[in-house]
């Protein structure tokens, strides 16, 4: 199918059928989870059981007439802002129903199940419109929606997983600037809602969306820069439309932005280390443990890398690498390629972080020095202003209010876009003859076999115990349980059972960011409990004197703590013997944990008020 009239009841019937292609392939990728949906999760188990949290969260509180973006049965007695904590309230809400009817593990798992699928087929529909034929633009689809990029975040990061709105962006501002085949109004429109959706979806992706939507329209005015009539013409056509865009996505984003920059619980710092979570020079080339090809000694070599697993989602791969390098290469004439060419260059550049890390080593030596590399190309490409793009960018992310929170290595979601339409270019080009067949067939399987994530994709099987979907009934309704392991960053069991209890204790622990004296952390606030907690986790012996078991039965008493309750964990006697020694009593053991039941008297001055 190349071109010419298609009827509507077609494009529907392609359209479904290529949304249930990429969702059953994801299904499939993920059939670890799925053979177990409602006690297993799909990835490490790290954040994605503090997503499903916040999927319990939300059904709670639209359930309850309380808002989403803020808690108090976390963190007490000030609560969390969850707005600061990649909070995802519009994918919660629509899937709140299900997550009521069965749970925050099945509905997690259905989360990055459809958020892989619908990402592939939003990219799509968008490339689409820069390839001939069909096959190629699936292609594209599937590079984008099950890049390195989505594989290594699909172990714990949703907010960035679920992401089909960026091509329609790109489809949007495509109309805008260069086809005009809908009215300016109606593209504005569309910009806003799609830019008020991602607020409430993922934060992060919107803020990168943005710069690089600000840099496109940058790079496509520079390499016009001669025509000036025509860039007068379209400042006048484009300005308009973005106005509405901003007023409208500022009209439906007005609550969340309040809450997160004017309302409580605010950090008032950076989230994660500057110039820490950033792509490595050799990261392009190396695959890392989230790919099925790769060697041992390769991927015990890419441990260095800085960040974590997954983070490292900036894997190309040479074949890949030399497919784009080519279909740059024999297609440059043509403005879109030479755009989505050096878009992709741009977001591998700001990917790089403030400096160039090599090998896991740090450098001084400033990564948008790379961008020297495209002066030879300065009579076909504005290099000037990609140099300057590069050199700002990277300042941008390092220093500038809301920029500096995206972590740089991140921006490789949007170059895989890049990357995918021009793998679009490339599968038309062989299609039509117009490429050396062997030669591209024989890079083309290098490249997928290069890209396969690792099989069977990780789940994790949570310890669930059974109190929490049932006996748990029994404590005061709202009442305030300590819960053991102590849910602090990087740690969040306690939260997940919380979700699958329906909300029904508060607690004072949380894996979330809330504001700290001196340190940024996504730990509770500190407390001699947390301290101690965390070391008996961690196999430490401690020997209280007396003023620590007062410290501790304090805590207990300041947070109202009505019942306290240990499950599974590391070093789990040696937590049930230092409250049996606090509390004067042996717990009892029922449904997986032990619990202790404590008189406290009830406060209604506990957190914030969570309701709009």
């Amino acid at each position: 199918m190349e071109g010419g009239f298609v009827s509507l009841p077609a494009r529907v019937a392609l359209a479904v059928g290529a949304l249930a292609g990429y969702v059953a392939l994801a299904g499939l990728l993920f059939a670890g989870a799925w053979t177990h949906p409602f006690t297993r999760v799909i990835g490490d188990g790290g954040d994605s059981i503090n997503f499903a949290w916040f999927l319990g969260w939300s059904h709670f509180a639209l359930t309850h007439h309380l808002s989403p973006l803020l808690s108090s049965y976390i963190d007490l007695p000030a609560g969390a802002n969850l707005t600061w904590s990649t909070d995802i309230p519009l994918p919660a809400a629509m899937l709140s129903p299900l997550t009521g009817l069965l749970g925050p593990v099945f509905t997690y798992n259905l989360l990055v199940t459809l958020g892989v699928g619908a990402s592939a087929w939003t990219a799509f529909m968008a490339i689409r419109r820069y390839a001939r034929r069909l096959p190629a633009a699936a292609a594209g689809g599937l590079l984008y929606g099950f890049s390195p990029t989505m594989m290594a975040h699909a172990l714990g990061h949703p907010h960035v997983v679920v992401a089909p709105i960026p091509p329609l962006i790109l489809i949007a501002l495509d109309d805008l600037l260069i086809r005009h085949r809908q009215p300016r109004w109606l593209m504005g429109t569309a910009l806003g809602v799609l830019a008020a959706a991602q607020l409430v979806t993922g934060e992060e992706v919107l803020a990168s969306t943005a710069l690089l939507a600000l840099i496109g329209l940058g790079l496509l005015a520079a390499m016009h820069r001669r025509d000036r009539t025509a860039l007068w013409e379209a400042t006048r056509h484009v300005v308009p439309a973005l106005a509405l865009a901003a007023a409208i996505f500022l009209a439906l984003g007005a609550y969340p932005l309040w809450t997160q920059f004017l309302g409580p619980q605010r950090p008032d710092r950076v989230l994660e280390p500057r110039n820490e979570y950033v792509s490595d020079l050799f990261s392009f080339l190396a695959p890392t443990r989230i790919q099925w090809l790769a060697p041992s000694w390769l991927v015990g070599w890419t441990q260095r890398f800085h960040g974590n697993l997954g983070e490292w989602g900036s894997y190309l791969g040479a074949p890949l690498i030399a497919l784009l390098a080519w279909t740059a290469y024999r297609n440059w004439r043509s403005e879109t390629v030479r755009l989505v060419t050096c878009l992709l260059l741009v977001c591998a550049a700001l990917s790089l972080g403030f400096t160039l890390h090599i090998a896991g080593r740090t450098t001084l030596v400033p990564a948008a020095l790379l961008a020297l590399l495209l002066i030879p190309l300065r009579r076909t490409i504005p290099a000037g202003f990609l140099l300057a793009t590069a050199g700002l960018g990277s300042l941008a992310l390092l220093l500038m209010p809301v920029i500096d929170n995206i972590l740089p290595a991140r921006l490789m979601l949007q170059g895989f876009l890049f990357a995918a339409i021009l793998v679009a270019v490339f599968v038309d080009s062989v299609l039509d003859h117009r490429a050396p067949r062997t030669v591209s067939l024989a890079l083309s399987a290098l490249a997928i076999l290069a890209l396969i994530p690792v099989l069977p994709y990780p789940s994790t099987a949570p310890p669930l115990p059974a109190y929490f979907t049932g006996a748990v009934k029994q404590l005061p309704e709202g009442s305030v349980a300590l819960v053991a392991p102590y849910a602090r960053a990087s740690h969040g069991e306690a939260m997940l059972w919380q979700a699958l209890s329906g909300m029904w204790f508060r607690m004072p622990e949380g894996y979330m960011f809330v504001p700290h004296p001196a340190v940024n952390s996504a730990d509770p606030p500190a407390s001699a409990t947390q301290t101690t907690l965390a070391a008996l986790e961690q196999g430490d012996r401690l020997n209280l004197d007396a003023a620590g078991r007062q410290a501790l039965l304090a805590d207990l008493d300041r947070w109202h703590v009505a019942a306290v309750i240990v499950g599974p964990m590391s070093h789990r006697d040696a937590v049930i013997a230092l409250y049996t020694g606090l509390l004067g009593q042996p717990p009892e053991l029922t449904g997986g944990v032990a619990l202790w039941h404590r008189q406290a008297e009830a406060s209604s001055d506990l957190g914030f008020r969570s309701s709009p």
